[in-house]
């Protein structure tokens, strides 16, 4: 099992790419099927909330793990880094923005994990970037 894992020798990043890729997987999984709980997310328009968007969401969400599963295995690759930079980049922007701008997200218990998710991610990648590629 542990041979299906990359290496934390320099760092445990990498896991942190992995768990939020896991996340991702469920979540882009789920909103293809049911959306309670992405309505749960966007609770302060649940309403606005459709399969359709669902679906739209999920996609997006399992490319971003994508990528993250990517660089979880290639930490030391700068195109796989950077590009996982940004879908925790676009994660944060995403959720911050639709708490504090457009008003759909409240902090509760379906969204504070994407918010630390993006924010964790984001800081994390961000200040180790010299270590995993120099």
């Amino acid at each position: 099992m542990a041979s299906l894992l990359p290496s934390t020798e320099s760092g445990y990043l990498p896991y942190w790419f992995l768990l939020t890729t896991c996340a991702g997987t469920y979540n882009a999984i789920q909103n293809y099927f049911v959306i309670w709980q992405s309505k749960e997310v966007y609770s302060l328009k649940a309403h606005e909330m459709t399969f359709l968007a669902g679906r739209i969401f999920g996609t997006w969400t399992l490319l971003a793990s994508l990528i993250r599963a990517t660089a979880a295995y290639n930490v030391h690759d700068r195109v796989a880094y950077d590009l996982a930079i940004g879908t925790y980049a676009l994660a944060t922007f995403h959720f911050t923005s639709e708490w504090l701008i457009f008003g759909s997200v409240k902090p509760n218990r379906g969204s504070i994990g994407a918010l630390i998710a993006g924010w964790t991610g984001l800081i994390w990648t961000l200040t180790q970037r010299g270590h995993y590629l120099s």
